[in-house]
């Protein structure tokens, strides 16, 4: 049997005061009522069903010598239909507190009501193990706590063991991204700098930079300067954790323990200004209403937006430009190839668009008899998913509608020469019997 994560309301009680006054006839009555009442509904009120958010998931380390749990949301898609899609991976630490809040907000960007700000993805939550927390998000060891430093051990647990178990066990794209807040986000300015490869971009949240009187911080100079970043982004997301009072330019002269915090960041981000031979692409922003714990949500929200933010098609325009009447069919053909065209470039990979996606709308135009764009829908499916028998069957339809019985024969064959459904054979009997 498989967990789930999930969220159930609760049911209120039902109470009933019987006023003691009034006879034992009347009572009976009301009680029979009472419980004809409560059956009625009981019947009626249908059986509670939780609200997904994801898989409970679990994976043993051999680095770490412990099993590690996960948190794992996946995007739905119908294989009955259309191709095994595959979908970039959104890694994030301390999952118990940030899991839930990215998987909305990432369904609501990507999924909802035709949203493409952001694409679909997989999200793994990893959680913490009882008391290792700090032993796992520590590059170094400090006195103050001997069971800190397991950095690089935990880098190493994700680069040899958890992203390869991802890629087996779930349909994943080769774009990863990693998000960390506080000192998650100290390991994800870590990972960036020691083992970049690792993952396609980052996502620093108010990250514990003064750790160890700034031990990584002060490695952050060299080693921008000596690597090459090509390909990589990091958005830096920071609070305001300083003295009331203050700005941010007067905390850089301040030397009080409680800015700290603050100060290491701004140092941080003044040596990636400091460096821009390194390719990196890279974004900071300060939150001055949001204190250390309440910045994630809001980083979370405009790093996404920085890493994807060419991921909208069709871009910074309303959804309905596909319906544009200005737009022929061949202009939109061109807009879908220049955009997953550069799409691919940016992610080092070939970035197809979404096959149920170009299918529903092709449907939407047939439904409004403009089969030339209808046509061209469907034909961006067959260039791009030739092996699916769907996109066969649907530009088989888009004949049919038109009268083309010959070229819907034609590609109802087709679809049945992949896949047999009595559907596309009932549709091919009909062509052929009209012949």
């Amino acid at each position: 049997m498989e967990a789930f994560i999930t969220f159930n309301s609760a049911v209120g009680n039902v109470a009933v005061i019987l006023n003691q006054q009034i006879n034992s006839h009347m009572k009976k009555l009301i009680l029979i009522l009472f419980h004809l009442t409560i059956a009625y509904l009981l019947k009626a009120q249908p059986p509670q069903q939780p609200i997904v958010l994801g898989r409970i998931d679990t994976v043993y380390s051999n680095i770490l010598k412990e099993n590690r749990p996960l948190w794992v949301y996946t995007p739905g898609y119908d294989t009955n239909y259309f191709s095994k899609p595959e979908f970039p991976v959104l890694y994030v630490l301390d999952a118990d507190d940030h899991f839930m809040s990215l998987v909305t907000m990432v369904k609501e960007l990507s999924a909802t009501a035709g949203n493409t700000v952001l694409p679909q993805m997989i999200i793994v939550g990893i959680l913490n193990t009882p008391h290792h927390r700090t032993r796992d998000l520590t590059p170094t060891n400090t006195a103050m706590d001997k069971s800190s430093g397991g950095g690089e051990n935990f880098a190493s647990f994700i680069q040899s063991e958890l992203i390869p178990y991802i890629d087996k066990r779930y349909s994943t794209a080769p774009y990863r991204t990693m998000i960390g807040h506080s000192l998650g986000g100290l390991t994800a300015i870590n990972i960036l700098l020691k083992h970049p490869q690792v993952f396609n971009a980052y996502i620093a949240i108010d990250p514990s930079m003064f750790y160890d009187n700034d031990n990584l911080l002060k490695q952050t100079t060299a080693i921008f300067k000596q690597k090459n970043f090509s390909g990589k982004k990091l958005f830096l997301g920071f609070a305001n954790t300083m003295n009331p009072g203050m700005d941010t330019v007067q905390v850089k002269r301040d030397t009080s323990g409680i800015s700290h915090h603050i100060r290491s960041i701004m140092k941080l981000a003044d040596n990636l200004t400091l460096n821009k031979t390194n390719n990196l692409q890279w974004a900071k922003k300060y939150y001055p209403d949001d204190d250390h714990n309440s910045v994630p949500i809001n980083a979370e929200y405009d790093g996404l937006r920085f890493i994807f933010k060419n991921n909208r098609f069709p871009r910074n325009q309303p959804y309905n430009q596909y319906f544009d009447k200005q737009y022929s069919g061949a202009q939109l053909r061109k807009m879908i190839d220049e955009h997953y065209s550069l799409m691919s470039k940016e992610r080092g990979y070939t970035v197809h668009p979404p096959e149920a996606e170009m299918n529903g709308i092709g449907y939407a135009f047939l439904q409004q008899k403009d089969y030339e764009k209808a046509a061209m829908f469907f034909q961006v499916n067959i260039d791009n998913y030739p092996k699916n028998f769907n996109v066969y069957d649907s530009i088989g339809d888009c004949f049919l509608a038109r009268g083309d019985n010959a070229n819907a024969e034609k590609y109802f064959k087709k679809a049945l020469s992949i896949k047999y459904t009595k559907e596309i054979m009932d549709k091919l009997d009909k062509v052929q019997a009209a012949k």
